[in-house]
Parts: C-alpha cells; structure tokens; sequence
C-alpha cells in the first residue's frame, strides 16, 4: 500500500466509477483495476462492488477512503508545513464553530480564506462549545471558536472577544422600550425561551440566575437560533442573546434588545488549540488569522463586543 494507491482508490469512491477514475487521473483502466486488487489482496476484504453503472464502496472501502482522506491531508499538511513561501499557508483545516457564531462568522472567513490563502480548504462544523470542545480533544478539528466553560488541561485558550448579552423581546407593543436598559433581576423574571441546559449560553445564565437565587420561568427550550427568534417574534416569550445574534431581526423592525445592567451578563469568547498533539504553521497562522478577522469585525460595528 501506498499514497498513489490511496489517492487513485479515493478517486474511485468519489466518482463511483473505475473508468471514470482512470479518464480523470489519466491511468489506464485495466491498471487502476490491478492496484484495487492488489489492495484488497493485502487487506483481505473486499473494498468495491460492482454494479452496472459503476461500483459501490464496501463498508470496509468506506472505511479505508475516510481514513485515507485524512492521512493524505495530514502528509498535505506537512508539505506545506515545511516548504515553500513562508507567508503562504496550504492544506487543510476544519474549524468548529458553536452555532450563534457560526451565523456571522462562517461565511465571512470562508470569502476571508478564499481571498487571502487560496490553497488552503477550510471546513466548518458547528456544535455546542462543549461539543467543539470535545471534538478538539479528539482531533476531528483541527482549531474551535468556543465560549468560555469547562476547562482543559489539553487545550489551550485564548481569549478573543468578551460579549455584552442583552434581553430579547418581540417589537409589538414594546417598540418604545427598544435600547431602554433593564436590571438583571427583572430581565431574569421574564418568560424566556432559552437552550437546553447543555448549551453554553444557558449555563451563563442559569449560574447568574442561582447567584441571584431566581427561578428561571423557562417556557420553551429551543436549541435552533432561528426557530427561537420566531417564537420571540410571535410572543411566546423572550430570551437572551448577544446582539449580533439578532442584529438582523432588530434593524428589520422584528425584535428589539435591552442592554441588562445592575449584573451584567456577559461571555468570552476563545480560541481553542489542542496540546495533545503537535501544532503546525497551517493552524497557528489560521488561528492568528482567524482572531485578527474577529477583530475587524468588532471594530467595524458589525460584531458588538470587546476584543480581548
């Protein structure tokens, strides 16, 4: 087994075709069958089956494609790690992202990166912090953006933005009380439609809470942002949010946002690296990257925060 084996039978898999491989990496057909062959004679299974349009990948050739995958981005990687322009960056790198940061900064590093390192590939996956996190630890990502929770040994944070949370209500019937600050204790007191206590956002506010001994009159827990805005719009309850979470609502008229005052309740965001495993220039130039973009964000108004 080797890399050029590996490449051509991911080639394979993607194209569900052997001549449709061969045409696209400019082997013969016969040959390219030979080296699937020789794969499966060295790993005992079976890694293709063959159909009248193609072939389907076995269980065992799905597992060897992903497996290959990562293996050949990780040598990627390391080639690009180690030569050529030093202010350019390649390879590969996945990002995790929690859900109400991925809806502003997902797609703007996608155009940042595509503009500024076209030959890196950046991937982005979107979970709870907790989950970023934890896929961090395992090494499914390569950087994660979280909020500030439970910490790790094996992780390294660095603090990038600290955000004010503000009290979210429908506009109907509230439109004169828009900006209008309210103390904690009351904007705790209010109905509210929150996340699951898994959610970083509503551990924040359920430790807040505790501290100020209230009972949270949570009516709905929703965990999709959309979905929880649109019962806020109709009225079902309010919640709380950082502000460029519903920046959008707002300036349609939709919401409106309360700074809370008298304990104030706000978050950190990080940037987490991982110490279990060797660091490269691809993620620690992405990550510098990544937290200078953060920051023009904020100091062009469109992410209300702090830079840290």
């Amino acid at each position: 087994m080797d890399i050029r084996q590996l490449r051509n039978f991911i080639q394979i898999v993607e194209l569900s075709s052997i001549t449709a491989a061969a045409e696209h990496l400019r082997i013969a057909q016969p040959a390219l069958s030979r080296q699937v062959k020789a794969l499966e004679e060295e790993l005992n299974v079976v890694l293709l089956r063959r159909h009248g349009r193609g072939v389907m990948p076995t269980e065992e050739g799905l597992r060897l494609a992903r497996r290959a995958k990562a293996i050949i981005e990780e040598i990627d990687n390391l080639a690009g790690d180690l030569t050529g322009d030093q202010r350019l960056l390649t390879g590969t790198v996945t990002l995790g992202l929690p859900p109400t940061v991925a809806e502003i900064l997902a797609t703007h590093m996608i155009e940042r990166t595509m503009q500024n390192f076209p030959e890196v590939k950046l991937r982005i996956v979107s979970g709870f912090s907790g989950h970023v996190q934890d896929w961090l630890l395992r090494g499914k990502i390569d950087l994660g953006v979280a909020y500030e929770g439970q910490k790790s040994t094996l992780i390294k944070s660095q603090p990038i933005l600290l955000e004010q949370l503000f009290l979210i209500q429908p506009s109907t019937g509230a439109a004169s009380s828009d900006g209008i600050p309210i103390h904690a204790h009351e904007a705790l007191n209010q109905p509210l439609i929150l996340p699951n206590p898994e959610h970083g956002l509503r551990g924040r506010i359920d430790a807040i809470a505790h501290a100020e001994k209230i009972d949270l009159n949570v009516v709905l827990e929703i965990d999709i942002l959309p979905t929880m805005l649109a019962f806020v719009e109709r009225g079902l309850g309010n919640t709380i949010l950082p502000l460029v979470s519903v920046i959008t609502q707002i300036r349609a008229g939709k919401l409106i946002a309360r700074p809370i005052v008298r304990r104030t309740i706000d978050r950190t965001l990080i940037l987490m690296t991982p110490l279990n495993r060797p660091g490269s220039r691809l993620t620690s130039g992405f990550a510098e990257f990544l937290t200078a973009e953060v920051h023009k964000l904020v100091t062009a108004g469109q992410w209300p925060g702090t830079t840290l």
